[in-house]
């Protein structure tokens, strides 16, 4: 599972020119530049640099986002891990071996934390919109968002997010409060209108 991910959950909570805004009419223009597709799936790396370590940990594998189900995180190098995000609960499996399981009914924060990651891997810009502000810009069809915590408990773990695109995110960089930074590259992204029948289980 994604370092930060953990973190998240126990702590928890098409113009010409270079255009620039801040806050609603940004989130507006960039979520009318995104696929509507009820399915997202693609590859990832993932490179993480924590404070104080010289050297960066860096992963890869394949994500699953159902817009009405939630998300896969499937790592594959370094070593195979699966996080499962829904709307009622987190579950990350090492194998077949459950290694965490937080639920919604449990742990209150689970809610906020899968809003979250849905978001941002949907690709659902104007929900981040109720969580963070944001100054970026569009330029063509690609657009760059800067967000930043507008509740204090949020600001506590998270220094911001950075994130790139254009008809899909392709760029996060998350700036933890503590220091770290997380950056996944998503690439090879393709959207579809139904999960294919060997996804159909993923969710189960």
């Amino acid at each position: 599972m994604m370092p930060i991910f953990r973190r998240l959950a126990v702590l928890a909570v098409a113009v010409c020119a270079t255009q620039v805004y801040a806050d609603d009419a940004l989130f507006k223009d960039v979520q009318s530049r995104l696929i509507d597709a009820p399915v997202i799936r693609g590859q990832f790396t993932q490179l993480r640099q924590l404070n104080g370590v010289k050297k960066p940990l860096t992963s890869t594998g394949a994500f699953l986002v159902d817009k009405q189900k939630g998300v896969i995180w499937q790592a594959q190098k370094p070593f195979p891990s699966t996080l499962r995000v829904t709307r009622s609960e987190i579950v990350q499996r090492n194998g077949d071996q459950v290694m965490m399981k937080l639920s919604a009914d449990k742990e209150p924060t689970v809610k906020t934390v899968s809003s979250l990651l849905f978001s941002l891997f949907s690709g659902d810009v104007s929900a981040l919109g109720r969580m963070f502000s944001a100054d970026g810009k569009v330029d063509g069809k690609h657009w760059s968002m800067a967000l930043t915590p507008k509740d204090a408990t949020l600001a506590k773990l998270i220094a911001g997010i950075q994130l790139q695109g254009a008809g899909t995110v392709e760029h996060i960089e998350l700036n933890s409060a503590s220091g770290d930074i997380t950056r996944i590259d998503m690439h090879d992204v393709s959207t579809a209108q139904a999960l294919a029948p060997n996804e159909a289980g993923s969710f189960d």
